[in-house]
């Protein structure tokens, strides 16, 4: 089976509003899942971040929303959040989030779609196409690595124990 081809279609109105609750929900799981959120906080914390980075929604200006469509058939198959934005003296398109629906998984689409987003970051004179990865996602290290993709900062964690002298682990 050969690897698919995907396109990035801008997302509709109807489209964007479908996507926000589950972004917002997967948000919010994840930075609970890293230690960084409580479960009480989580939703309210993640709809914030949404709605600072998003002020118009899908019209905010800088903010690129896309649908990932199977360029054979057209159906869809994930979402990709960029943001082109200044970083030193160049220009960066940022990845915010990217989702290949779950049934959609394995088959390559991933690939596909960062392989895309990073020839639409460079014709919109982007320098370089950077993302933040949360540590518990290692199918999503391991993409971002097989593309090229290097870290840039690393913040690490060591759990402690309630004795004194023993750290967790």
């Amino acid at each position: 089976m050969s690897a698919p081809t995907v396109t990035l279609d801008p997302m509709t109105e109807a489209e964007f509003e479908a996507w926000v609750p589950p972004s917002v929900r997967g948000l919010a799981e994840d930075n609970v899942a890293a230690g960084r959120w409580t479960r009480q906080e989580a939703l309210e914390l993640a709809k914030s971040q949404f709605a600072i980075l998003l002020p118009d929604g899908l019209a905010t200006r800088g903010q690129l929303l896309y649908t990932v469509r199977d360029a054979a058939s057209g159906g869809a198959v994930g979402t990709i959040w960029i943001c082109l934005r200044p970083k030193a003296d160049k220009r960066e398109a940022f990845v915010y989030d990217f989702i290949v629906d779950a049934e959609h998984r394995g088959k390559g689409y991933g690939r596909a779609a960062m392989l895309a987003a990073a020839e639409r970051a460079r014709e919109l004179g982007a320098a370089s196409v950077g993302l933040h990865v949360f540590g518990h996602n290692t199918v999503a290290r391991e993409l971002y690595t097989s593309l090229g993709f290097v870290p840039t900062n690393i913040t690490m964690s060591l759990e402690l124990a309630t004795e004194p002298g023993n750290a967790a682990g």
